[in-house]
């Protein structure tokens, strides 16, 4: 069954949207915008891997309300056999966990989950629920729909094990029935291609700015980006009268430890030092490898007071990180810190950038493994 040239456009002007997409907020927007319209009589939802666990949340959802809830790719049949899966009343198929978690009521509805991979890896569901009433009796004879559905795979290049039909093996359901369902299960697999473009391009999009500001040792960003996010900071601090602080931080005599131990231990040392900072800060807050051996914070939000409480908590903290498991390399290096914040030290970044130099300079020739606030 072709899809009709109104479906046609709305999948075209789709496509053409998510290639412009620069975010996950705007993706979700053209999500929402477009399913509704591609898919008005059906109830369904988008699910999108989390980017550090095995979940899948619902981003965006359509039609009749249900209690969409985030689900491991344990509960997706769909997931764990790389290819649609499809269940109705009148067959043996299994309904996934997260289906069930969502009312599902075989009764009612057809439901298709279709997985969204790229190269093997998962990136998300995409989940439709088919009126019963909308694709007619399931009862009546004839291998029309059968062969219709064959078809509809072969265009979008999922033959194999699916030209045996939903469950494994021919299908006895009518012209009509056929007809319909297959139709709705071809718009929905190119549905879900394109949105799987569309999570494909962010994701690489992301990785391609995380190595333009990130240092790829440390995973903090890098000195560029910290002089550009001061920079706008400051400004927003001059507009709004918010303090900022920031932390510079120095690895004690790191040069003689790298002599002694070698570029594999210093590399170690590197490694956990910006693990740690970037773990035991706020989520406003931006980590960054300063230079070869040291490392800035910049906190936003934050006065002179503040910084230094927050400074002390760190210093040992990083003392304590030494005596855990797998961190023995961490016992033979000790930390100076020096602090300065705007507008105590300076309104402008060579101000607060030199004072926060200047006191890290002061902790060194004072005895090292100490903080030293600006003056």
């Amino acid at each position: 069954m072709r899809q009709s040239e109104s479906e046609v456009r709305l999948l075209g002007r789709m496509a053409n949207l998510v290639l412009s997409c620069l975010t996950q907020e705007e993706a979700k927007a053209v999500a929402a915008r477009f399913l509704p319209q591609l898919f008005p009589g059906e109830t369904g939802a988008l699910f999108v891997r989390h980017s550090s666990q095995d979940l899948y949340d619902p981003v965006v959802s359509w039609g009749e309300e249900r209690r969409w809830q985030s689900f491991s790719s344990q509960d997706c049949w769909s997931l764990r056999r790389r290819r649609i899966h499809i269940v109705r009343e009148d067959k043996d198929q299994p309904a996934c966990p997260h289906a069930d978690n969502a009312d599902y009521e075989p009764s009612r509805w057809i439901s298709l989950c279709i997985p969204m991979t790229a190269r093997e890896d998962a990136l998300g569901v995409f989940h439709l629920l088919v009126p019963v009433g909308a694709v007619g009796s399931s009862r009546q004879g004839g291998e029309g729909g059968q062969a219709d559905v064959q078809d509809a795979d072969r265009e979008l290049g999922r033959t194999d094990a699916h030209d045996k039909g939903w469950d494994g093996g021919p299908d006895r359901a009518g012209t009509d029935s056929g007809d319909t369902l297959a139709g709705k299960r071809r718009l929905a697999a190119l549905a879900a291609d394109v949105l799987t473009l569309l999570l494909v391009n962010l994701r690489l999009r992301k990785q391609i700015d995380d190595l333009s500001v990130r240092d790829a040792l440390t995973g903090c960003f890098n000195r560029r980006y910290l002089e550009e996010t001061l920079a706008r900071e400051l400004k927003s601090s001059q507009r709004t009268g918010r303090q900022i602080a920031v932390i510079l931080m120095d690895i004690d005599h790191f040069g003689q430890f790298t002599e002694v131990f070698g570029h594999g231990a210093s590399g170690l040392v590197l490694r956990d030092l910006g693990s740690f900072l970037r773990e035991n800060i706020r989520e406003v807050d931006v980590p960054c490898r300063y230079g070869a051996d040291e490392f800035a914070l910049l906190l936003p939000d934050t006065s002179l007071p503040v910084c230094r409480r927050r400074a002390e908590h760190l210093h040992a903290m990083i003392r304590d990180l030494s005596l855990q498991d797998g961190h023995a390399h961490m016992r033979r290096i000790t930390i100076s810190m020096g602090i300065a914040a705007c507008p105590d030290q300076g309104e402008t970044m060579c101000d607060l950038m030199e004072a926060a130099k200047t006191a890290l300079k002061n902790a060194k020739q004072t005895g090292r493994d100490r903080i030293s606030v600006a003056e």
